[in-house]
């Protein structure tokens, strides 16, 4: 039923429970929404230290992909810190120092080295960035130390994306 909505140009389903009943304006946390998530693995540029209890903890990463046009490098397309365990907070600021280019009060810059596998639910256009995009509701799904940063996904995949939600 998914793939069918999907293939209709929808974004997505509404899924609730049998007994939860309709509220207008509002789905309540008995409903949910479905949507089909893209990945890509993108590069770190840099990270802001964490509040609460990822302080002391480089925690919400700067993304960028790799592009191949004039000048080339890495075009930052958001931020995220969602779905960092514990564990991958502690191995990442260590990973990130190690990494360190300069910093200011609340970010370290770094050598853009290091992979990690994002999904995300759209992308939308945005002034805010470089390339004119951003990713909606990304999270870290892994880090990724085998792959270099030469193989991550390019701005013209993300584009790509961008074009396709459109049609």
């Amino acid at each position: 039923f998914l793939s069918s909505a999907l293939a209709r140009g929808h974004e997505g389903l509404m899924a609730k429970a049998l007994d939860a009943p309709y509220e207008s304006g509002s789905r309540g946390s008995r409903w949910l929404k479905v949507k089909q998530a893209h990945t890509l693995d993108l590069v770190v540029l840099a990270a802001e230290w964490g509040s609460g209890r990822r302080r002391g903890r480089l925690s919400n990463l700067h993304l960028g992909a790799r592009d191949d046009g004039p000048g080339s490098g890495y075009v930052m397309l958001g931020k995220t810190f969602k779905g960092l365990t514990d564990a991958m907070l502690r191995w990442q600021t260590e990973k990130l120092l190690s990494l360190e280019t300069g910093r200011d009060r609340w970010t370290v810059h770094v050598r853009h080295e290091l992979v990690v596998e994002v999904a995300f639910s759209d992308v939308q256009e945005s002034p805010r960035y470089p390339a004119g995009l951003a990713l909606r509701f990304a999270r870290v799904k892994r880090h990724r130390p085998d792959k270099p940063a030469a193989e991550a996904d390019t701005l013209q995949a993300v584009r790509e994306i961008f074009e396709q939600q459109r049609a």
